[in-house]
């Protein structure tokens, strides 16, 4: 009797307890309401159009008729990505979205990092914040800008073929943007200009966190500039920049399509993946084609993703997972 009257006092001290706790929750939901509203237009926003669409991957399996739908299309199963993975177009595509995607990890991914740096070596305040804020303002300008500039530049009709012939250096204009062989380079030339300085902002938030009493106690042991750039500085920003290599290894599959698209004449033969997916999928109505591209490209990224992270915390402790 005392052992029934004993678990009946332990039930309902139990739902005791989960009513005040939906109570707690109630009041603190009340409480920030106004919070929880301007969360729930982010979340609805992702959720209508990142979550939603991802629905739309079943046309990759399929012979996708706009008419048909989701329902009726033919199923195919891997035959897209068979075509992928074996015709001419689809993998030259392939290989230049990855030969552009590592000369950026070679080239541009090293940038910021130098140039926040030598910011970080300024002796003089304002200069600086003036120095900085330079590097960064390109970052701001649309890619459809940048072009536009490119073409001014470097044009046939533009500054550069205008110099070059004033100073008796060439005796005709130059088409520099029908060359096949400079394409790439102004891609990672423009890449390279415009987000340097935007990409030394996180670099330099995490410089400021160190310490000026190790930089101290290094002076008074006879450290050299270099030295304390070796040995304190490298070492702290080591993480971080693990941590944004994992991030940049998700994208080595993709491309700047905006700017690739923009720069494209027809004296340039040059497609990546998403200059395929627009003309196959957006263009020439073959969706099925371009979300096999597009699944095919994000599954990859995933798996360097994982790769990347697991190789990152084994070298430095540092990871996103």
């Amino acid at each position: 009797m005392t052992l029934n009257i004993n678990k009946t006092a332990t039930a309902d001290f139990h739902l005791t307890r989960q009513q005040m706790e939906k109570r707690r929750l109630w009041k603190r939901i009340k409480r920030d309401r106004y919070q929880y509203l301007m969360f729930s237009v982010a979340f609805v926003t992702v959720l209508i159009f990142a979550y939603v669409p991802m629905f739309g991957v079943v046309m990759a399996f399929q012979d996708f008729n706009i008419f048909d739908g989701f329902l009726h299309s033919e199923w195919v199963g891997l035959a897209n990505f068979q075509k992928i993975f074996t015709q001419k177009r689809f993998l030259g595509a392939i290989w230049n979205t990855l030969w552009i995607s590592i000369l950026k990890l070679v080239i541009n991914f090293p940038a910021p990092i130098i140039l926040a740096l030598l910011i970080n070596e300024l002796e003089g305040k304002w200069f600086k914040k003036i120095t900085q804020t330079v590097s960064y303002l390109p970052h701001f300008l649309s890619w459809i800008s940048v072009i536009g500039i490119i073409n001014v530049l470097f044009g046939r009709n533009g500054l550069l073929n205008d110099v070059l012939l004033s100073l008796g250096i060439i005796d005709e204009r130059i088409t520099f943007l029908a060359q096949q062989k400079n394409f790439i380079w102004f891609v990672i030339g423009s890449t390279l200009w415009k987000e340097t300085g935007w990409g030394t902002v996180i670099h330099l938030a995490n410089l400021s966190s160190i310490s000026p009493d190790l930089y101290e106690a290094a002076s008074i042991d006879g450290a050299t500039r270099m030295q304390k750039i070796r040995y304190i500085t490298l070492p702290h920003m080591v993480p971080t920049i693990m941590i944004l290599l994992i991030f940049r290894m998700g994208s080595l599959f993709s491309s700047n399509f905006e700017l690739i698209y923009g720069l494209q004449n027809p004296y340039i033969d040059f497609e990546v993946i998403s200059t395929i997916v627009y003309q196959t999928g957006i263009k020439g109505g073959g969706y099925s084609m371009a979300t096999a591209v597009s699944l095919s490209e994000g599954l990859i990224a995933l798996i360097l993703v994982l790769i990347s992270n697991k190789i990152s915390k084994k070298v430095s402790g540092a990871g996103i997972l």
